[in-house]
């Protein structure tokens, strides 16, 4: 009981700190690269639904776990013939003997995610909404800008708190009388650059943010601008294997600097294997696996080098993607 009131007591010390859009980092980011950058929602030219769930801290009391749902696709598309989508990888452009293809036109995005994370009494939940638009600079080339508006709330839920006094615990009090709940809104933008071979993008969140009820007193370090920086390249080792690293550093925010590298061998676009490092300490193994041309799943597996590790065995988590009027039938590389 004395172990789990000091865990409760972490989180309600950290929780309002780690508030905001786009804070929850997923084993899998590269599956969800609008949720982290609003430039590249629309980018695949169908319409790309994903929803999963995470499980950190497996095996421990009131461990954290996020759920999330997005939804993005392209508008004022003409659904051009496969060679001409952005971002498709059924076709290796070193095997390909095809003819020249034409640019394309402008072409628009739209999408959204909604996010719950969920850390013992600690619940936010986040409702965004993107826009984009993605301009071709050259043949199979695309350079897209977004933004997206979000509201978020984060309470404490302090039913699911058990103290042993209470009335004399001073940051029980002091989290009662500024306000258990907070909700706010926010706008990010973001800059992406991409083709079917490779990915490059960078997105500010919190560029405004605008408390609409609460005490902000208790969340002022949600109000930082933190900068996200992503990257991908497909690396075609043969016909039938390809490898593709990736990377995502996150700067700024109340938060110490994040990144995270590493990369994935995919075989015939339908299996693949990967392995990233955090610079926290904690290494990310993940397995995909293409069903068909409609759905794909993914999951990874977390564990972080601390003392904890005697009371948690990794963090679990599982993405499910569908893709709806994928005419072309073609699977992106991320």
């Amino acid at each position: 009981m004395k172990k789990n009131l000091i865990i409760i007591g972490i989180l309600l010390l950290t929780s309002f700190q780690v508030i905001g859009q786009g804070n929850a980092i997923l084993g899998q980011y590269f599956q969800t690269l609008p949720v982290f950058n609003p430039s590249f929602a629309g980018a695949n030219d169908f319409l790309d639904i994903r929803t999963g769930f995470r499980k950190q801290w497996a095996g421990f009391a009131e461990s954290p776990a996020t759920g999330f749902l997005s939804v993005y696709s392209p508008i004022n598309t003409n659904f051009r013939p496969a060679s001409q989508n952005s971002l498709r990888a059924s076709k290796n452009p070193h095997f390909y003997k095809g003819g020249k293809t034409e640019t394309g036109r402008v072409k628009l995005g739209v999408g959204g995610y909604v996010l719950v994370d969920n850390q013992g009494p600690f619940v936010e939940n986040d409702y965004i909404g993107s826009f984009s638009v993605h301009v071709p600079i050259k043949e199979g080339t695309f350079l897209s800008l977004g933004t997206s508006f979000g509201i978020s709330s984060a309470r404490i839920d302090f039913a699911r708190i058990t103290l042993e006094d209470e009335i004399n615990d001073p940051t029980f009090n002091a989290l009662i009388n500024n306000g258990g709940a907070n909700i706010f809104s926010s706008i990010s933008a973001g800059l992406g650059l991409y083709s079917e071979s490779y990915y490059f993008g960078y997105s500010t969140h919190q560029l405004s943010r605008k408390l609409i009820s609460g005490n902000d007193d208790v969340n002022n370090e949600g109000a930082n601008i933190r900068h996200h920086i992503l990257a991908g390249y497909r690396f075609f080792l043969s016909y039938k294997w390809e490898l593709i690293p990736n990377t995502f550093f996150r700067i700024g925010g109340s938060q110490p600097l994040f990144f995270e590298v590493g990369g994935r061998i995919r075989y015939q676009k339908r299996i693949s294997v990967g392995l990233s490092f955090r610079n926290d300490e904690t290494y990310v193994a993940n397995f995909g696996m293409e069903l068909n041309d409609t759905f794909n799943f993914g999951y990874s597996f977390d564990f972080k080098n601390t003392d904890f590790n005697n009371f948690n065995s990794g963090s679990h988590e599982v993405i499910i993607g569908i893709r709806l009027f994928n005419n072309s039938k073609y699977t992106s590389f991320w």
